[in-house]
């Protein structure tokens, strides 16, 4: 009997003393941890051998397949989760066994999803050296109150092997309409490449034609929202369609996107030369928002030189422009059509000089400075030797802030040049 109770009393003593660790208590994630900026996600993707194959078949990379995924920030998990996965990009698409961006769609099971989302994107930032493009467009457009999604950095393993930092980008689908929007959401169409608002861009299916249905389509199954934006974009009076503007859009919220797009270079976006990476939003009455999309080659980086660190400047104002693998090229034609017509060109360049100022009040250029402390903290596991990579990584992010600051002057020259002041 006193041996029992001597042993108890030992096991008590090891307890109070620290001797024995009482086991952590396992905390629920939260949206917030999910897009957190300041701390780095853990994300364990588990995929079976089948699925596996599939990602590494140039023939169904865009097919989606099974696996789980956990979810984890210090203390907090979401557990496994059952999920869908596809590989995604188009000149950034590569291979499972390569550097990979993922679309992941969680199982609803009775819901909608975990914590109300229905999709993750994981970016791996192939298209960017300084891995924050992403991070500091969406949070620029977002400071400017433009619907735009929300990023979160993640430290992702595949079936226990390292693979390195990613961005989670929100993706822009009917939950976010859902938070952003006071309106009831008609479509979410994504544009495809070099496609605009022009005669015969509202023909094809949900998955066919100038823009894709997203979402939207089992409701409404036609493109009559489109049709009618269309019918004003090329309306050949300049005063009229001004006017007309606020009919499909909320005008000064659009020319806003514009002067956002173009201050960071957005070649790749509507009003660049590419006319490319962006998702159209239309409400039940026809009106319509532009939401950015594909920031990753922005803030300047010139990828088409084997040259670390060279800037490539966007014209702020043209109807054509280069970009770095091709020249003059047309832009955007609601962009084109504002620009060319003195009160909209006006509110533009009034609108390029608040976002410079909110560069500076939002202390954009400090936030990337943070944020490149964070995430330099996770090594690239496919060159996690290399100084050379290291140093290219440096480099481009110290670029990035040079040529911030190099383009507030530009727009300060802008303004000055057409009377602005």
């Amino acid at each position: 009997m006193s041996r029992r109770i001597l042993g108890s009393a030992v096991v008590i003593s090891g307890l109070v003393l620290g001797l024995v660790a009482p086991a952590q208590a396992v905390a629920p994630l939260t949206l917030t941890d999910i897009y957190s900026t300041t701390k780095i996600l853990r994300v364990d993707l588990t995929l079976p051998a089948s699925s596996v194959s599939s990602l590494n078949n140039s023939q169904t990379f865009r097919v989606y397949v099974p696996g789980t995924v956990a979810l984890k920030l210090g203390t907090k998990t979401s557990g496994d989760l059952d999920i869908n996965i596809r590989l995604k990009g188009s000149t950034s698409m590569f291979s499972l066994n390569e550097t990979p961006s993922f679309k992941i769609k969680f199982k609803k099971n009775g819901g909608l999803g975990y914590l109300g989302l229905r999709r993750m994107t994981l970016n791996a930032m192939t298209q960017d050296g300084s891995k924050v493009h992403e991070y500091a467009a969406y949070a620029l457009f977002n400071a400017m109150s433009l619907p735009a999604p929300k990023t979160g950095w993640v430290h992702l393993y595949i079936n226990g092997v390292d693979r390195g930092l990613y961005v989670n980008i929100e993706q822009p689908d009917q939950v976010f309409s859902s938070k952003r929007f006071k309106d009831i959401t008609q479509h979410v169409y994504e544009g495809i490449y070099s496609q605009d608002v022009g005669y015969g861009a509202a023909s094809g299916g949900a998955d066919s034609g100038s823009f894709l249905a997203d979402y939207g389509w089992k409701v409404t199954p036609n493109k009559n929202d489109l049709s009618y934006l269309i019918a004003y974009a090329n309306d050949p009076n300049p005063l009229t369609w001004y006017r007309g503007l606020n009919q499909v859009f909320n005008r000064t919220e659009l020319i806003k996107f514009f002067a956002v797009e173009n201050f960071i270079g957005h070649w790749d976006g509507y009003s660049g030369p590419d006319i490319n990476n962006y998702y159209l939003r239309s409400s039940t009455q026809n009106k319509f928002t532009f939401i950015p999309w594909g920031t990753d080659q922005t803030f300047g980086e010139n990828r088409a030189t084997p040259v670390v660190g060279d800037d490539f400047f966007l014209p702020m104002l043209s109807n054509r422009a280069d970009h770095p693998w091709a020249n003059n090229l047309q832009r955007g034609k609601l962009y084109v059509t504002c620009i060319n017509y003195l009160p909209c060109k006006t509110e533009y360049l009034k609108d390029l000089k608040a976002v410079s100022a909110k560069v500076t009040s939002m202390l954009l250029t400090t936030k990337i400075n943070s944020a490149v402390q964070l995430i330099n903290t996770v090594a690239d596991p496919q060159n996690s030797n290399s100084s050379a990579n290291l140093k290219a990584l440096h480099t481009e992010q110290t670029r990035t802030v040079r040529w911030i600051l190099t383009r507030q002057a530009q727009v300060a020259d802008l303004l000055k040049q057409n009377g602005i002041k």
